[in-house]
């Protein structure tokens, strides 16, 4: 029965064997069309296709032995059987929009691609239209020109894959770590991006996060990131009440510093609220208001709950920290003020464009 197979098979292929002769770049379209038409005969289960092309191709090399035994056959290997390491340095050169693709073959691939460094660094993400992943090993970093808009994967001009699914295979990559992530929590798009981050399951490890628009207290939820890891926040365009809630936050509370720009005035700002904060700097629009700034900063030292801040100001703020007993000898603008109730004090200096308060033991 087998011979008699492989015999249907040399004459299908003596059909073709002049056309192959004339034009041998057709000889696989041949051999797929050669196959239809005795699958139509004799059924569609008759023969798979790659068992009829070998045949075909033996025959093509002039290998009309009807006999031979494929056992004796050297044993196919596929791209999982490169060993890991070969493996990894073929993926690792690829855009990271193919090794996505490569990750959804199958299971296998998935694991040992979630292995690899993304070596992404930072993402810039306002909405869909506007966003930038750096990757080191990349010159440009990808933006979302680089994409088509289509939420269905509709091929555009651009990569084929939707700029909502590219970003999210990174946010969700296991082996993900941003050093700086700037994102506008307000956006539609970043709000789909954060529940569908959260529907897998997957906070972010990120060291430093930008807020670089206004945020209300309600949208400045920091869930999505894994706590004890954020080392830096970033505020800009605050206006104040909000910071009051925000501030509170375990996030907000564990982070070595918090960076808050806004341009309301120092008058108008609400400086109570970061009687709680315990690292921080501030910049403040409007009109030096070194005095407001110099009374704020002695409740801070009275509060003793900071433990470093730097406030944007002119260099005659020093003028209201003139007490004798806090001069250093020899540090013009060095102060320091004991901390009551402990061996700990507060020492103030003035370095560049602020005045710079930190407790020490």
């Amino acid at each position: 029965m087998v011979v008699a197979i492989r015999g249907r098979i040399l004459e299908e292929f003596g059909k073709v064997e002049t056309q192959i002769a004339a034009n041998p770049e057709l000889w696989r379209e041949l051999s797929f069309e050669a196959h239809k038409e005795l699958c139509k005969v004799l059924g569609a289960n008759f023969i798979d296709y790659p068992e009829f092309e070998f045949w075909f191709s033996r025959f093509l090399q002039g290998n009309f032995d009807l006999d031979y035994d494929r056992r004796s056959d050297p044993k196919t290997r596929s791209l999982i059987d490169l060993p890991q390491d070969v493996f990894k340095n073929v993926g690792e050169n690829l855009e990271l929009h193919d090794r996505f693709q490569l990750r959804n073959v199958c299971k296998d691939f998935r694991i040992q691609i979630d292995n690899w460094d993304l070596k992404v660094t930072k993402i810039y993400y306002n909405h869909a239209k506007d966003w930038r992943v750096t990757q080191t090993s990349r010159p440009e970093p990808y933006c979302a020109a680089d994409f088509g808009t289509n939420e269905n994967n509709i091929s555009s001009s651009g990569f084929y894959r939707n700029p909502i699914s590219f970003v999210m295979n990174i946010l969700k990559h296991p082996k993900l770590r941003l050093e700086k992530l700037t994102i506008d929590l307000q956006s539609i798009s970043c709000k789909k991006l954060i529940k569908r981050l959260d529907a897998s399951n997957r906070k972010l490890h990120v060291k430093k996060v930008h807020f670089p628009y206004y945020c209300s207290s309600s949208n400045n939820d920091l869930h999505f990131m894994i706590p004890g890891v954020l080392e830096e926040i970033i505020l800009s365009n605050l206006t104040g009440r909000e910071f009051y809630y925000i501030i509170k936050s375990e996030q907000y509370q564990a982070a070595k510093m918090v960076h808050i720009e806004s341009r309301t005035a120092t008058s108008y700002f609400p400086l109570t609220s970061l009687y709680d904060c315990p690292r921080f700097t501030l910049k403040l629009g409007g009109r030096p208001a070194d005095a407001l700034k110099a009374m704020f900063l002695k409740k801070l030292m009275n509060k003793g709950n900071v433990q470093e801040c730097a406030i944007y100001a002119e260099r005659e703020i020093m003028k209201y920290f003139n007490e004798p007993e806090a001069m250093v000898p020899n540090f013009p603008t060095l102060r320091r003020y004991p901390i009551r109730k402990t061996n700990d004090f507060y020492e103030i200096e003035y370095q560049g464009e602020a005045v710079r308060l930190e407790r020490k033991p």
